[in-house]
């Protein structure tokens, strides 16, 4: 017999790859289908999939040639770096973007055989998808996890505003920033992702000397996350200063054309060879990696380091926060929406010396100080988490 109060909930995902994104993601899924039916449609195919379907979720990757072999997502965001290759590429994506659309998202939903009510849509990039989920009279929401930018003209932003505005009924949002850069205060609500924990704190690696001062960074080699200047700042650090660093590597073409082309147009290329270079000889790296249990590294940590370039709301600190770890932040806007001297230090965005500082600094705080930090940062979290909405309580008022 079927639960009159149970909503059947289609969650659309983008992602290929491991991130913050599909952590966040998987817990979400996981707590919907304590009192809900789930389906998942994925756009591509990738790990990814075989993450969601780990949740018990059924999923479904999208059949069209169209997305598998010529869609790209539209990528309007602050929290992105673009040369010449990138900015091409954007451009075709807004064409791409309307043929989506207007009509192989339709086409797509067409094939889905599960009964659904509500459309949950986990990015403002997959927001051509809106249209056709409220053309088939369903309820949609759409997820604002990356800072929307207004561009010079603000055209791009239009586009995507306009149809978020026109089609979707309800707006989640991760900080208030990615909120207010939307501007739909009267159909948005914050929720802050959910700390996910299962499966994530067991680990192998054994602290070999208790005479180090050990941080984590877990931005891999995303530029956005920090990467150039984490690098850049390993010479000013401390001798007794070791940084387990997890996370990805880049994803550059090897040979052929396409890399002759990145190395000609794209003038991070070759730059970002020489960092990897240094990141590999450094001593006081620890290379971990991808892996799924960050919260062993958290807690054999001083402080999580979280030096990122580019305005990024960062699941990463609510996780160092959760376990009473403070943490060191570039002074991008956004941050001080959950950072303050009581949980965190501010180094100056694009200074090197001035991360390398800070680390250094932390290695060297009172116990007395350290111990008040650790309690500031537990405390905040307590209080987003009492404060902040659920994105599942949203769903079940649409």
């Amino acid at each position: 017999m079927v639960d009159r109060h149970m909503k059947s909930i289609l969650v659309i995902h983008h992602g290929q790859g491991v991130g913050g994104g599909l952590i966040a993601l998987l817990g979400l899924i996981a707590e919907l289908k304590e009192n809900n039916r789930v389906h998942v449609l994925s756009i591509f195919d990738g790990i990814a999939v075989d993450y969601i379907r780990q949740t018990g979720a059924t999923v479904t990757v999208a059949k069209s040639r169209f997305y598998a072999k010529f869609y790209q997502l539209f990528i309007h965001s602050d929290a992105a770096y673009f040369n010449i290759i990138d900015s091409i590429r954007n451009n075709k994506s807004v064409i791409l973007y309307y043929l989506s659309k207007y009509y192989f998202a339709g086409k797509e939903l067409k094939n889905i055989v599960f009964d659904y009510e509500i459309v949950y849509l986990n990015s403002i990039f997959i927001s051509d998808w809106a249209r056709a989920s409220k053309l088939a009279k369903k309820k949609v929401v759409i997820h604002v996890r990356e800072p929307l930018s207004r561009g010079l003209f603000k055209f791009k932003y239009e586009i995507i505003r306009q149809t978020i505005n026109k089609y979707c009924d309800q707006v989640i949002a991760i900080s208030h920033d990615n909120a207010s850069r939307l501007d739909l205060q009267h159909k948005t609500t914050v929720v802050y992702d959910p700390v996910v924990t299962k499966n994530r704190s067991q680990s192998e690696y054994k602290l070999i000397n208790r005479k180090f001062k050990y941080f984590v960074y877990l931005g891999g080699m995303a530029r956005i996350k920090g990467f150039e200047q984490l690098v850049e700042s390993l010479e000013y650090l401390d001798e007794n200063i070791r940084i387990f660093f997890l996370g990805g590597e880049s994803e550059y073409a090897s040979h052929g054309l396409k890399r002759l082309v990145r190395q000609n147009l794209d003038p991070f290329f070759l730059k970002n060879k020489r960092l990897i270079d240094k990141l590999k000889k450094s001593g006081k790296i620890i290379h971990v990696g991808l892996v799924d249990d960050v919260f062993y590294y958290y807690e054999n940590s001083i402080a999580a380091i979280c030096p990122f370039s580019k305005p990024h709301a960062s699941l990463p600190i609510l996780e160092a926060f959760s376990v009473g770890k403070p943490v060191i932040v570039s002074d991008v806007k956004g941050m001080e929406e959950l950072v303050d001297s009581t949980n965190g230090v501010f180094f100056i965005n694009s200074d090197p010396e001035s991360l390398a500082h800070k680390i250094n600094e932390m290695s060297q705080v009172t116990e007395q100080d350290y111990e008040a930090m650790r309690t500031a940062c537990m405390t905040k979290y307590k209080q987003i988490r009492e404060r902040s909405d659920s994105v599942t309580s949203v769903l079940n008022r649409t």
